[in-house]
């Protein structure tokens, strides 16, 4: 009861609370996907196979129409004259009499008929048919593993957009972060030109800060080429122009989570390979029903209703009718249907491993994410420490270097130190973000219904 109890306040909790700009591009994303969109024809071809199976419950009703025309052929030759001519002579001696005729002919009938129509309805209805019942269900079934696999999908789409719109942001926030830096490099060298006019430094100050500013250059360069490439990808994600401008805001949310086992039970529980593999066990069970089922008999009901003749007439002379009842029951295959329930079986036992397997699979996946996620929290923190030192040494150090007291080597390392730690400050906030996202996909923890 405890763990529902806290497996609950995990929903309750405003942890999963994102921006509006963000949320809007996740329903973009689920609705413009191609791989989303094609999970959903799946889904909907598997729908129309439903009723199609449950369209085998119902009588089937047909009207066919043949005219025919034949010659040659068979002659069926029925001996009126040889039979009767005799005995019609002995009649005719036994009366005296000319009464009985004597020249009979023998008959000679085409089997073909010169012409023929048959028009009629048939009716066919399953009356016993085990085997529908178990075809109807597996059926239904496989719309519910259709629809987790469609599900199961999604969810990665949102993670994935998630972590592609936060990378976006850390690759700008680089960027931004260096374009600072050029102007900090281009300051000094304007002062190391200036100390070195004063005969205050060498030359080689002046070049070694000329070099910086190169280097600061090619960063900001391969920093704008990143954010070019995630905002492409982010793009790719939503099924956008590449190009697509995208809409950022600065998102300080400080997350809040449950315990680990906690967290396990919840995936065990919101996970939609769990399921599948379930749903899939039903499918194996309804499987070997089905291949049971051939054992017994079935019944089928036929019924016709038409008028055949030599004439294309539908006078009360021409009508006929016929009801029938047929049972069919296979007796002996070579043990085919045999074969078919102990595969069944066997594939009910291989999907109770893949359960097991599964389960541990993710009990590891979660306590991965998990502890990602929490290095990533202390991450912050450590990095933002590290970097109110920096900040602070290189004020004092910039100070010195422009009155004469400092070194470039000095300054320059300083100015290094400073960058690099406002770099893996971004980073590490990014990643923060990052690995929350993947720990929401690993928990399935996000609520689909609302992108609906």
């Amino acid at each position: 009861m405890n763990k529902i109890v806290l497996v609950f306040l995990f929903f309750s909790i405003n942890i999963f609370a994102q921006d509006e700009i963000l949320e809007n591009y996740i329903k973009v994303g689920i609705k413009n996907n191609l791989a989303l969109k094609q999970k959903q024809f799946s889904l909907e071809q598997s729908i129309t196979d439903l009723d199609q199976a449950r369209g085998m419950f119902f009588p089937t009703v047909d009207i066919s129409a043949r005219y025919s025309r034949a010659g040659g052929g068979r002659d069926i030759i029925f001996p009126v004259g040889d039979l009767f001519n005799p005995i019609y002579g002995t009649l005719n001696a036994l009366t005296n009499s000319q009464s009985f005729p004597t020249d009979l002919g023998n008959e000679v009938i085409p089997f073909l008929r010169d012409k023929e129509h048959d028009t009629k309805i048939s009716l066919i209805l399953p009356i016993i048919q085990p085997a529908l019942f178990y075809n109807y269900s597996i059926k239904s079934n496989l719309i519910e593993i259709k629809e987790a696999e469609k599900n199961l999908y999604t969810r990665s789409l949102i993670s994935e957009i998630k972590i592609a719109y936060y990378n976006y942001q850390k690759t700008k926030q680089v960027a931004k972060l260096f374009s600072s830096t050029i102007e900090l490099v281009t300051e000094n060298l304007r002062v190391s030109k200036s100390l070195f006019k004063n005969d205050k430094v060498t030359v080689d100050v002046m070049h070694r800060a000329k070099a910086e500013l190169s280097e600061v250059e090619q960063k900001q360069l391969e920093a704008s080429k990143n954010v070019e490439l995630a905002a492409s990808y982010f793009n790719f994600l939503l099924n956008k122009p590449l190009e697509s401008e995208i809409k950022i805001f600065e998102d300080l949310t400080k997350y809040e989570i449950d315990d680990l086992s906690n967290l396990e039970v919840l995936a065990i529980s919101n996970r939609e390979e769990f399921s599948q593999l379930k749903t899939a066990n039903d499918v194996a069970q309804k499987s070997k029903g089905l291949a049971q089922s051939n054992y017994y008999p079935g019944l089928v009901l036929a019924v016709d209703y038409g008028f055949q003749g030599e004439e294309y007439s539908f006078g009360k002379d021409d009508d006929y009718w016929m009801a029938s009842l047929v049972l069919n029951w296979n007796l002996f295959n070579g043990f085919q249907d045999n074969a078919k329930a102990e595969k069944a079986e066997l594939e009910k036992n291989k999907i109770s491993a893949q359960i097991l397997e599964i389960k541990n699979r993710v009990k590891l996946q979660v306590r991965e994410a998990y502890k990602n996620y929490i290095v990533a929290e202390k991450t912050i923190q450590s990095t933002k420490e590290r970097l109110d030192s920096y900040k602070n040494s290189f004020r004092i150090i910039n100070k010195k270097f422009n009155a004469g007291m400092a070194s470039q080597i000095e300054y320059l390392d300083a100015r290094n130190n400073l960058t690099q730690a406002e770099v893996l400050a971004v980073v590490a906030q990014y990643d923060y973000k990052q690995k929350y996202a993947e720990l929401e996909k690993i928990v399935a923890s996000v609520k689909l219904n609302k992108y609906e």
